[in-house]
């Protein structure tokens, strides 16, 4: 009985926790939709155009890079894969997405966290974009030399 009872608790929860990420995701992806409408997007993401040009990514990699910096991985993996979906955004780059906001995600909410335990916010922000920024590139150098290595084998 004990077994069936953990069981429904678990179900309960998962359930639970499925329908605070719809509330929280589906109003957002509406929000997106209509920054899209309207080009609020295209005005956001202008500001960053230098940054991803650096990177090797589309301006479309800019709105879900962005939500995760500021957001976290939850709303940027979200946006990252509707943006997939669309057809905006290639495996390539998704995968110097996924490495630039493993590095730097969160960051308004990380860094008010690790100061609370004594890290210097101006030390740690700078020095996680800065990671970032020089581990994607790197990361853009080694997938673009591959794929010219395979172009020439073929």
């Amino acid at each position: 009985m004990e077994i069936i009872m953990l069981l429904l608790e678990t179900i309960a929860g998962a359930l639970l926790s499925i329908a605070r990420l719809a509330l929280i995701l589906v109003p957002i992806l509406i929000l997106i939709e209509i920054a899209r409408t309207y080009q609020v997007i295209e005005k956001i993401t202008g500001k960053v155009r230098g940054v991803l040009k650096f990177l090797t990514l589309p301006q479309e990699a800019a709105f879900p890079m962005l939500a995760g910096i500021f957001f976290g991985i939850v709303l940027g993996a979200a946006l990252i894969i509707e943006y997939s979906r669309e057809g905006y955004l290639k495996k390539r780059d998704l995968l110097l997405i996924g490495i630039f906001l493993s590095i730097c995600h969160s960051v308004v909410e990380d860094t008010f966290i690790l100061a609370v335990f004594g890290a210097n916010p101006l030390v740690l922000l700078p020095t996680r974009l800065f990671l970032a920024v020089v581990i994607t590139r790197t990361a853009a150098l080694i997938l673009d030399h591959i794929n010219a290595k395979q172009a020439q084998t073929l």
